[in-house]
């Protein structure tokens, strides 16, 4: 039977116990949303992220919340965790069109949303529902991959074609690709055939230096009076430090170098970070969940800041 729209016009819930940082607080209370997206159904390696929303949110009940880059009490927001969403085993394209469906709404209420996935596939569906409410939007992505395939293991949607489908079928300003160290000859010529202006890939390989940040930040100039979209797959940093992600890819960031580039480019026009790829059966002692959970404790800190809030630890 065909679920209506009311049923999964929000998610299904989560017990308290595992609120993302442990406790709630109302929609009305926080500006902070966030929300599980457990969708794994194009992974070609390894498989097992349906589970990360649970494992990040458990990982977040054991971090303490005064952020270490900007001195806020995450704390004293909170987060309103609307649990996960409610998706079509299977099927792809609807299991899309719900996550659309429920992060436009959200976004509707004026939110800041955070979404635990998940496949980077999630990207699509979360970045239209951003580009419908408003006029082109930036996406900001760091991966180890360019995810530019024009299918991959005879599927369109998927999660090494996410970036180029969003290419195709969302309006947006630009699309600034982070730290991409693996692509294939077939993405290297796509690249070649799209607008520089609309599309950049800014090339990282191990040790993020002062000139590759200062290339992120001139790669992302139009984009800031622009709302804007961050999604982070996990495989980004190095595996020696996030070896819990669906393809491990080598040579890659540091946490720490990952965040100090986050402290340059976020402000107040950011709208959704997703935190995605994380693989908790093939991650020894929960490291990428805890990485995962921190990291958007130290983004939502960085938001805030910009957004005036006046809650500082000291």
């Amino acid at each position: 039977m065909a679920m209506s729209e009311a049923e999964y016009l929000y998610t299904t819930p989560v017990s308290e116990r595992y609120h993302f940082l442990g406790f709630g607080k109302s929609l009305e209370n926080t500006m902070l949303a966030i929300i599980g997206v457990p969708l794994d159904i194009s992974t070609s390696y390894r498989g097992g992220c349906a589970e990360a929303p649970r494992a990040i949110r458990e990982a977040s009940r054991s971090l303490e919340l005064c952020t270490a880059f900007t001195n806020i009490d995450v704390e004293k927001v909170g987060f309103h965790d609307l649990g996960d969403a409610v998706l079509a085993p299977g099927d792809v394209v609807e299991s899309m069109r719900r996550i659309e469906h429920v992060v436009q709404t959200i976004l509707m209420k004026k939110k800041r949303l955070f979404i635990l996935g998940g496949e980077h596939t999630t990207t699509l569906p979360s970045f239209k529902a951003l580009a419908s409410i408003f006029e082109n939007p930036c996406l900001i992505v760091f991966d180890a991959h360019s995810d530019l395939r024009q299918e991959y293991l005879g599927s369109r949607y998927n999660h090494a074609t996410v970036l180029r489908r969003i290419i195709e079928e969302a309006p947006h300003k630009k699309i600034v690709i982070i730290g991409a160290r693996a692509l294939s000859k077939e993405e290297v010529n796509y690249l070649k055939s799209v607008n520089s202006s609309r599309v950049e890939i800014v090339k990282i390989l191990g040790k993020v230096s002062e000139n590759d940040m200062n290339n992120v930040v001139k790669a992302i100039e139009e984009c800031k009076k622009v709302p804007k979209y961050i999604s982070i797959d996990m495989d980004f940093i190095d595996p020696a430090y996030a070896p819990g992600v669906q393809t491990p890819e080598p040579l890659g960031a540091t946490p720490l170098e990952l965040l100090e580039i986050l402290r340059r480019i976020i402000d107040e026009n950011v709208y959704i970070v997703d935190v995605v790829e994380i693989a908790p059966r093939y991650d020894p002692s929960e490291v990428t969940a805890f990485l995962g959970a921190k990291i958007i404790i130290e983004i939502a800190g960085m938001i805030l800041q910009y957004m005036n809030v006046e809650m500082k630890c000291w």
